[in-house]
């Protein structure tokens, strides 16, 4: 299969959920299946119902790939490993740059995970940095989440630009709609477009949904996207992403 990353510049569009679902319809399909949280916040690694790693993540990563994944911990969920966020990820910037020699560090780390992995899945922080540059380099595929506000779509094309601009290793995109609510008429406008979606663009567009917004306080957060509208929605993502990682 291959590394996904669930990125965009811009916060609050749903990168983590993506990463989540993502990371569950693939161990839920039989694919082993590790789910790599980035993001110093922890998001990812709290959905997954797992403890926050001990700081030294970064200490492992710069040691090489295999000593980081070797932090990768099982979840509860079949299939589905996490290396969880800890509070080193803040200085993960310095250490994927090119001033320090780092910006393969994270590839060479994914990499290694591939050994044991069918897919390995990022989870980002929102920023445009060394951590970005980083991710954009290992993935194979990056999927981005895209809610109906302009500031998320300027965004948007600035990561296509960039992607585009990339002369080694360009990783493939795939944006989609997310938190569509069709009682808006801007979302309406969006998902009542029948023209043929461009390259790079799904028409997968996973709804609002409550229970999404309420995962954290499930006992079971993993459900809300693997059932309901949502679940569906993120279901035909999977196979989408899935598509474009075996071609």
């Amino acid at each position: 299969m291959g590394t996904i990353a669930s990125y965009h510049h811009k916060g609050g569009v749903g990168k983590t959920t993506t990463a989540v679902a993502l990371a569950a319809h693939a161990a839920a399909g039989g694919h082993r299946t590790l789910l790599w949280d980035l993001d110093p916040q922890g998001a990812a690694t709290r959905l997954v119902v797992a403890d926050r790693g001990l700081d030294g993540g970064i200490e492992a990563l710069i040691r090489g790939g295999r000593a980081l994944i070797d932090h990768a911990i099982a979840t509860a969920h079949d299939g589905l490993e996490l290396i969880p966020a800890d509070p080193s990820l803040r200085t993960l910037d310095r250490h994927v740059s090119a001033d320090d020699g780092g910006e393969d560090r994270l590839r060479a780390a994914v990499e290694v995970g591939r050994e044991r992995y069918d897919v390995v899945v990022l989870d980002c922080p929102p920023s445009v940095s060394a951590t970005a540059a980083a991710v954009l380099r290992a993935a194979d595929l990056v999927v981005v989440p895209l809610t109906a506000g302009p500031l998320a779509w300027s965004a948007y094309a600035d990561l296509y630009a960039e992607v585009e601009g990339m002369t080694e290793r360009r990783p493939e995109i795939l944006a989609f709609l997310t938190m569509v609510d069709r009682r808006k008429s801007l979302h309406r406008d969006l998902v009542d477009d029948e023209e043929e979606p461009s390259e790079g663009f799904s028409r997968v567009r996973v709804p609002t949904d409550s229970r999404v917004e309420r995962m954290a306080l499930d006992e079971h957060p993993l459900r809300a996207v693997l059932t309901g509208r949502a679940g569906h929605a993120y279901a035909e993502l999977w196979q989408e992403a899935a598509g474009l990682l075996a071609r």
